[in-house]
């Protein structure tokens, strides 16, 4: 396998005996005679990350992204075709996997840095770290049995992420942290990937995929969908998750799962006002937003505005990070914006603005308010166009030579 690249999938497959009574795997194993189907969890799954390169698994619950993390960890073995990583693995699967319920934190962790490949004298080097991380406290000396899903989640990530791997490998159970610990892993796996190592990360909250992957790989029912970069897959993923919402009659806001709200810090959204409910296109279009800043530094606080209209289609979305605005203090812990468009481009409609109030990094969420301030555009009339948006443009006379007429 070539150097540069850290992980290799050719045609990959897991494949599962399936038997439709318990007693029919004793039969087969008296008889010698299959007595079962096979249920292919992946098939044909081809794919290479870069060392150094994010890779993004989204998809429906049931489409094998599970079955592949587990591939890539090591825990399990493909049925078919190749999967070769390189390098010191560390992954964070399923909450509380390989931690023994009887044993205290601290115990735990020195086998899980063990079971990692440390010897006797990283594993005394490293277990500060880890326990710092986790920030446990006195429960560190506790059986692991007395701990809550969010406790868990901190001793598993921080046995994980000290260890420094060439690939990290993370799912969705980070979701299950509070919100403090769940900014200070993302701030972490950065820090991972600004040091060349590789990440694969599964989330259910496509704004993070998007933002903390390069790459993406969308699966369908154990197979390969879309490959590619992971702005343009998750946006591929939810059109049609939207889609298929609308033809069942449901709401097409269940398709992109909102991140969990925050109040990290004491950073919260206070108020979004809009200037107006109802406007003409072309006219002045503003929201001010109030937020608290608690004791987050004002650098580490950003608001983002995504328009949409009623069909679910986001028209425009911006940050202040983006634009490199800072939000204004205004005494006492609140700050403050206001986004202005001079002259709103958008055609008749029915609208919504989502808010966000996210980090410096762009990945963590503090804040949000989905689907809100609701507001209406009306235009002059058909001399304005049809459509969603009225874009300059011009119409010019077009010079012909005879001979092409002729021709």
């Amino acid at each position: 396998m070539s150097v540069e690249i850290a992980i290799r999938l050719e045609q990959a497959g897991v494949a599962y005996r399936q038997y439709q009574h318990p007693r029919d795997a004793l039969l087969e194993w008296l008889l010698r005679k299959p007595r079962h189907t096979h249920f292919h969890a992946l098939q044909d799954v081809s794919l290479d990350v870069r060392a150094g390169d994010s890779l993004g698994i989204v998809g429906d619950n049931g489409a094998g992204k599970s079955t592949l993390l587990k591939m890539l960890a090591g825990n399990l073995p493909p049925s078919t075709g190749l999967c070769e990583v390189r390098g010191r693995r560390s992954a964070l699967l399923e909450l509380g996997s390989g931690l023994q319920s009887e044993f205290s934190g601290e115990e735990n962790a020195r086998m899980g840095l063990a079971l990692r490949g440390l010897a006797h004298g990283e594993i005394a080097q490293k277990l500060p770290q880890v326990l710092a991380f986790a920030e446990l406290g006195e429960f560190i000396h506790q059986p692991v049995k007395n701990y809550s899903s969010g406790m868990v989640v901190r001793l598993v990530f921080s046995i994980s992420a000290v260890i420094e791997p060439d690939v990290l490998i993370v799912d969705e159970a980070l979701s299950v942290g509070d919100q403090y610990f769940q900014k200070k892993s993302l701030d972490r796996m950065r820090e991972i990937l600004s040091g060349g190592a590789t990440l694969v990360f599964c989330s259910h909250n496509l704004y993070q995929v998007r933002e903390m992957c390069r790459q993406a790989v969308w699966l369908e029912r154990g197979r390969v969908r879309m490959l590619g970069d992971a702005q343009v897959v998750v946006d591929a993923y939810q059109d049609d998750v939207r889609g298929r919402n609308r033809e069942e009659g449901k709401s097409a806001g269940a398709s992109c799962p909102s991140p969990d709200k925050g109040r990290l810090g004491g950073v919260s959204l206070l108020s979004v006002t809009l200037n107006n409910n109802i406007f003409q296109t072309h006219a002045p279009f503003s929201v001010t937003l109030h937020a608290s800043c608690g004791d987050r530094p004002l650098s580490d606080i950003h608001a983002g505005i995504v328009i949409r209209r009623n069909d679910n289609i986001q028209c425009y979305g911006i940050s202040t990070l983006h634009d490199g605005v800072a939000m204004q203090p205004l005494g006492e812990g609140v700050i403050a914006t206001k986004f202005t468009i001079d002259r709103l481009p958008l055609l008749s409609g029915e609208y919504c603005l989502e808010v966000w109030l996210i980090d410096s990094s762009g990945v963590h969420v503090y804040d949000s308010r989905e689907r809100c301030c609701h507001f209406r555009v009306q235009q002059a009339g058909q001399q304005q166009g049809i459509g969603m948006v009225w874009l300059p443009h011009r119409w010019e006379t077009v010079e012909v030579a005879e001979d092409a007429l002729a021709a």
